[in-house]
């Protein structure tokens, strides 16, 4: 796969949310307890889908791990993080304080250097990305929840 190939992070602001849930990890060693809440929270959340399945529930944990941990490896603190419900899936949203650095999927490492996160969230993700409130960059998805 060339960069070119790789599903691009546009300039936008995300769908309305509903039904959320936030956070503000500060280390990376907050990130196990988020990612417990956020996935008794998406289990509650979507189990009205009536196809909604367990495989979802992990794609959108993976992905908010790798948004937070990014935020938190990447970006400027404080890091802010929002889930809600959306049209279709789970939307996710991280905040971070490093508004002129926008993200940048690649594909052209070696997949044992890591980077590759982000790539992998636009694959699975129904949609993504960024915008900039101020000194913000807010990185969002939107998850599907459903196997439809």
């Amino acid at each position: 796969m060339t960069e070119e190939q790789v599903r691009p992070w546009l300039e936008a602001r995300p769908p309305r949310g509903y039904n959320c849930r936030s956070w503000s990890p500060q280390h990376l060693r907050d990130l196990p307890s988020v990612r417990r809440e956020f996935r008794a929270w998406v289990a509650a959340a979507t189990e009205e889908a009536p196809r909604s399945r367990e495989n979802r529930v992990e794609e959108s944990v993976l992905a908010l791990d790798e948004l937070m941990s990014n935020a938190l490896r990447h970006g400027r603190a404080p890091v802010d993080v929002e889930v809600c419900t959306s049209a279709g899936g789970v939307l996710l949203q991280v905040a971070d304080r490093a508004a002129e650095d926008p993200p940048r999927p690649t594909s052209t490492r070696d997949p044992s250097d890591g980077g590759m996160g982000l790539g992998m969230i636009a694959d699975f993700a129904l949609s993504c990305g960024w915008f900039a409130p101020g000194d913000q960059k807010v990185v969002w998805a939107v998850m599907p929840s459903s196997e439809d």
